[in-house]
């Protein structure tokens, strides 16, 4: 006899608190993070989003890291350095 088994991919809904990260007055000064996500071409689209901002802001630092692997959660050790090195991040998927 075959089981079936019927899973529900529904999750509970994120707080609307945890949505929005606070806003900073100005980028000048800055520590910009660039996140891709491994997949063809996000580097080079984080990289013309970072022309596009170093027109209008002053970056302190920049930050560039691939996580290597576009189907997985970023690694935690990544996600550790970007949070104590960087004031703002910015993700990408690329393909």
């Amino acid at each position: 006899m075959t089981r079936l088994e019927v899973l529900d991919p529904t999750q509970e809904s994120i707080p609307q608190e945890a949505v929005l990260a606070p806003r900073p007055m100005t980028l000048n000064g800055s520590s910009l993070g660039l996140l891709s996500n491994g997949k063809r071409n996000a580097d080079a689209m984080l990289r013309m989003v970072h022309d596009v901002l170093a027109d209008t802001y002053e970056f302190d630092r920049v930050v560039s890291v691939d996580k290597g692997n576009a189907s997985r959660p970023c690694p935690q050790d990544i996600m550790a350095e970007l949070a104590d090195r960087c004031d703002v991040v910015i993700t990408a998927s690329g393909d």
